[in-house]
């Protein structure tokens, strides 16, 4: 098992970037396999550091830098008047809740412009979002699903993983939070990371925690690898944990979720023996546990698209037309 020490630096926020988007704002995202789903990034760039990221591994990413949208709120009212999604996904690639309160601001104003229309709005975080921010979120509970990532209790392991991120003790405070304004939400244990957070010792407090601020139902999903990952976690990680992590992918597949590009996996006994834990501990305090499909692309067979073409290629369809 891994024992981080906690970190004595800190970790500097990203520099806010304000900009207007070129394109549409309104795409087909492969975090939700469902048709009608659509995602929508506020911003590029994210201020949490995560070291699993798989976006900040990528070549164009702004590090050190977020940048804001600034018109995307006139643009997505345009697009709600010609897709009807039944949901979107506020920043996928990132995170609708960093430490910059404009960000925020706009996520809420997004969840009230979809409200508008009927459309959903589904939410998901590791961050603190502002009260005034929460507040604005309640009066749409009926089109909300929030959801708070939350893969240890253990402050070391969250400073090393997520290092921006709120601390684990303030995201179990949004979860009563959330709850007290009515704003229904279920909890992501992801990643979870070979050796350091899906072991008895560390799942049972985070389900004790979570069963004892009334959730019911959990998602999870093992750490996934691509070559830029793993140089990263090589790069912020102390050396002894990375390397741990990183051996114990050493025998995992190839494999390519559905509209995702090829990453490794831990092996599949290795994270059926995983699951099978937090399943059994769950099942003991009441807690439902939905295992993720894209982070286990060989537990099952992608989902066959039928009829015509729906949302995601029409939305996919605008976005390759665009100059």
């Amino acid at each position: 098992m891994i024992h981080p020490t906690l970190p004595l630096d800190g970790f500097a926020a990203p520099r806010l970037v304000r900009a207007n988007r070129n394109g549409p704002v309104l795409h087909a995202t492969p975090l939700v396999q469902a048709d009608d789903v659509l995602g929508l990034n506020l911003t590029r760039g994210c201020g949490h550091g995560c070291a699993f990221c798989s976006v900040r591994a990528a070549p164009k990413y702004p590090h050190g830098e977020a940048v804001l949208f600034t018109n995307t709120l006139d643009l997505l009212r345009d697009e709600l008047a010609v897709l009807k999604p039944r949901a979107v996904h506020l920043s996928p690639a990132s995170d609708p809740f960093p430490p910059l309160a404009p960000v925020q601001e706009m996520a809420a104003e997004a969840v009230a412009m979809l409200a508008a229309h009927g459309v959903e709005a589904w939410l998901m975080t590791r961050g603190e979002p502002l009260p005034s921010v929460l507040d604005a979120i309640a009066r749409h509970t009926a089109t909300v699903r929030f959801t708070v990532a939350l893969p240890t209790l253990s402050p070391a392991s969250s400073r090393l993983l997520e290092a921006g991120a709120a601390t684990p003790e303030r995201r179990l405070a949004l979860l009563e939070s959330l709850r007290e304004r009515g704003i229904p939400v279920q909890v992501a244990i992801d990643p979870l990371v070979p050796g350091m957070n899906d072991t008895p010792e560390t799942l049972g407090p985070l389900l004790d925690a979570l069963a004892a601020r009334g959730v019911k139902s959990v998602t999870a999903g093992y750490l996934f690898l691509r070559q830029g990952i793993a140089e990263r976690m090589k790069a912020e990680l102390p050396a002894d944990v990375a390397a741990s992590i990183l051996d114990a992918f050493a025998r995992g597949p190839v494999l390519t979720p559905p509209g995702l590009s090829a990453a490794r996996f831990l092996p599949r006994a290795r994270r059926q023996r995983g699951y099978a834990t937090l399943i059994s501990l769950a099942a003991r305090r009441g807690l439902n546990v939905t295992v993720s499909a894209v982070t286990n692309p060989d537990f099952a067979p992608p989902r066959a698209m039928v009829g015509g073409p729906g949302l995601r290629e029409m939305a996919a369809a605008r976005l390759t037309a665009t100059p």
